[in-house]
């Protein structure tokens, strides 16, 4: 019965993820994110269907630590960990980089194919201990393929912990509404690709059917949570590309001298900036980015973005959002009878719910309560 259930569990691993790799490409367009995303669920439907062709007639116990599920797992390890780069950095992984990335897996599989190849004494395992009992260039091979799979999986974890924040930061600082992107999301990838490989481990490792059964439903969820999330994330388009280099703009930078004529200097930025939203209201344009102010005024990206830090007070985003306040209160003072949802569109919001939450940010009160006073 068990056997049933796992064989037609594969079955929808297989099915799903061919289909979400496919949809993820057809819908990436420019995103290369998406792309390699699209990839790695094709990657893992191989896997899946590479372990699925190993156990399916067998009637031994399932092979533990087959060589085959761990160079395929140690590709889908780093394409996973391919995309997170991609989501950090967008741009840096060119085709160089991504070859020089990949190439461990590549060798270390070319490596153990020519050992079988070559008549290398191949072993069986049923369990993890078995694989310690024999110590030959079999198990050599198979455990420099594991550690690089433990390090593709750890890898993105300690990239969104380690830049994840600072790239927040870049992001919110660069769109006038951050409410409208999923800022989290390198979280929550994080959270995914523990749950993944943690269970990928149980497939490796495993010998029992219960726990296989198990293991293919949790990731059957896992994989189509995230197929959902990355189909539907909103990407945040950005005029800088990282095919130069990991660092973000603003670290590329030394910063300015602090010295009386650099104050003056973004003293007199500030009060500029201040006139022109003033005077031409950019901020009702719901998808102004900080790169238009840089069409405007003939200064850096990274100096705009001190620029609001230091000089006005607030970050880019707080800045436009202060405006907007300001127009949607104008608005409802001056037309009581219309709409929150067209006072919030003509305000320049993209939604009502990033209105609401804005609004009550500035104003510790929400729009309807604000309009009802009057």
């Amino acid at each position: 019965m068990l056997d049933k259930i796992q064989f037609l569990l594969s079955l929808q691993i297989i099915g799903f993820c061919i289909f979400g790799g496919l949809t993820l490409l057809l819908r990436a367009s420019d995103n290369r994110a998406k792309k390699i995303l699209g990839w790695g669920m094709f990657l893992w439907a191989f896997l899946a269907a590479i372990r699925l062709s190993v156990n399916l007639y067998l009637h031994e116990p399932k092979e533990a630590f087959h060589p085959d599920i761990l160079i395929m797992g140690a590709l889908v390890a780093a394409m996973l960990a391919c995309y997170v780069i991609e989501v950090l950095r967008p741009g840096f992984l060119t085709c160089q980089r991504f070859l020089l990335f990949i190439s461990p897996v590549i060798f270390g599989g070319l490596a153990y194919l020519t050992y079988r190849l070559s008549g290398g004494e191949i072993h069986t395992y049923y369990s993890i201990r078995e694989v310690f009992e024999y110590f030959n260039m079999d198990v050599l091979l198979r455990m420099t393929v594991f550690l690089l799979t433990l390090f593709y999986m750890v890898l993105p974890v300690y990239l969104i912990a380690r830049y994840g924040k600072d790239f927040k930061v870049f992001l919110s600082e660069n769109v006038s509404d951050p409410e409208e992107y999923d800022l989290e999301w390198l979280k929550k990838t994080m959270i995914i690709f523990i749950a993944l490989h943690g269970f990928y481990l149980v497939l490796l490792l495993t010998n029992t059917p219960l726990m296989y059964a198990i293991d293919k439903t949790v990731l059957l969820f896992v994989w189509y949570y995230f197929f959902y999330k990355a189909l539907f994330l909103k990407v945040v388009v950005l005029e800088h590309s990282f095919e130069s280099g990991w660092d973000l703009p603003y670290q590329e930078e030394e910063d300015g001298d602090d010295d009386d004529e650099h104050r003056v200097l973004s003293k007199r930025y500030a009060e500029e900036v201040n006139a022109w939203f003033e005077r031409e209201k950019p901020y009702l344009r719901e998808d102004l980015r900080l790169t238009d102010l840089q069409r405007i005024f003939p200064i850096s990206r990274s100096y705009l973005s001190q620029l609001f830090n230091r000089e006005l007070g607030q970050s880019f985003s707080d800045y436009v959002n202060q405006f907007r306040i300001e127009e949607s209160k104008r608005l409802m003072d001056t037309e009581p009878n219309v709409s929150i949802q067209e006072i919030a569109e003509r305000s320049g919001f993209h939604s009502i719910s990033t209105f609401r939450r804005a609004f009550q940010k500035c104003t510790g009160t929400i729009p309807s309560e604000y309009k009802n006073s009057k």
